[in-house]
């Protein structure tokens, strides 16, 4: 009798403070959801296989960078570069490499550079600009412990004054912000790695910068069609993203932050990502590491500055892209069926690597195990 008596005495209680949390209008707190990333392990290796010159033999312990950004191609510059961004953010590249391996995968990289220019604009099969692709290159240096053979001289004499620096900027693509924002963010990426620059030249960049964004939306809003179109834009959110990770990298406040993660939150769609591909449909990739980046190192900024800025919308919006990524990836075949060249792949779980660190850091909650943590390049480096 008297057990029963104490069954009934904690039943009652339970229901009392269920009942309290009802009146209250408050739940009681459910158990943290944690992810796991073991389908897209599973699958990374016969993916990363997919682009492996077939000239070169497969040793997952001595990769060389032998890689081609189309299937079966031979090596050529965004493919070896991609997988190097890709190892490093799973935190694999010296368990996969050699010393002697890394030499001659930063060896083939710098062969892609022109030695009168210094662009990087040899052996890509992409359709990026010169800029994006010596910036990429000069940063997968970086990764390897290489540098650029030879200096950055074209680079340098476009922000040679502040003149010269407004000049380069305002002739970049603004009506395509997005494509427009890898000549201007990708030139100056490179000579802040490379430390290149002319004396002074990144208060010219960073002041242009500043006069030109929008104060109501935190976003480069520059073309035409801007005059008369003024709602934020995944174009915005793409190009914006290429700016803001130099302002990070180089110590410098992002101007209007509340307006801007106002804008990026408010282009996350239904599905948790940032974007949808006519053909893919919802995926991941860079465009969703460009919102979250931007919209968590804001935040961060802003709480230094004694500023808790929407930080539970925040906080909902990245639990829905990471619940959505990690169903994407996890899914068997997937990488091979959404990753059909080798670029995108890196941005996605790049994305991951920033979510995996605001939940660790800001929320104190590790919601994404991985085998090692995943590592953030633009911690390192200010391009992807």
């Amino acid at each position: 009798m008297a057990v029963n008596l104490k069954k009934a005495r904690w039943l009652a209680l339970v229901m009392a403070a269920g009942l309290l949390a009802v009146l209250s209008g408050r739940r009681a707190p459910a158990e943290e959801a944690v992810y796991r990333l073991d389908g897209f392990y599973a699958q990374v290796e016969d993916w990363m296989k997919l682009y492996h010159d077939p000239a070169f033999a497969w040793n997952p312990r001595d990769l060389r960078g032998h890689f081609s950004y189309q299937r079966g191609q031979a090596q050529d510059l965004y493919g070896s570069a991609d997988m190097a961004y890709l190892l490093y953010a799973l935190g694999e590249l010296e368990a996969r490499t050699t010393p002697e391996g890394r030499r001659e995968w930063a060896a083939f990289i710098q062969s892609c550079q022109d030695p009168e220019t210094g662009w990087f604009n040899r052996q890509n099969e992409t359709p990026h600009f010169k800029e994006h692709a010596t910036a990429y290159a000069v940063v997968a240096l970086k990764i390897l412990g290489a540098r650029p053979l030879y200096p950055l001289r074209a680079a340098a004499e476009k922000v040679a004054t502040p003149e010269a620096t407004a000049r380069f900027l305002e002739g970049t693509l603004w009506t395509y912000a997005w494509v427009g924002s890898h000549q201007g963010g990708g030139l100056a990426a490179a000579l802040m790695v490379t430390g290149e620059g002319p004396p002074g030249w990144k208060d010219g960049y960073f002041d242009w910068l500043d006069r030109e964004v929008n104060p109501k939306t935190g976003l480069w809003q520059r073309a035409f069609w801007n005059r008369f179109y003024h709602r934020p834009t995944k174009i915005d959110n793409g190009a914006a993203a290429h700016y803001h990770w130099l302002y990070i990298y180089d110590h410098r406040p992002i101007p209007y932050k509340e307006q801007l993660i106002d804008s990026l939150l408010s282009l996350q769609l239904p599905s948790g990502f940032w974007d949808r591909k006519r053909t893919k449909g919802d995926y991941p990739y860079c465009i969703n590491l460009d919102a979250i980046f931007t919209i968590h190192r804001s935040y961060l900024q802003l709480r230094a500055e004694g500023r808790d800025y929407r930080s539970e919308d925040i906080a909902a919006a990245f639990e829905k892209n990471l619940a959505a990524t990690v169903a994407a990836l996890n899914r068997p075949g997937a990488l091979a069926k959404l990753y059909t060249d080798s670029h995108d792949l890196p941005g996605a779980v790049h994305g991951l690597a920033e979510l995996q660190k605001y939940f660790a850091e800001t929320r104190g909650a590790p919601k994404l195990i991985t085998p090692r943590p995943l590592a953030q390049v633009l911690d390192f480096a200010p391009w992807l």
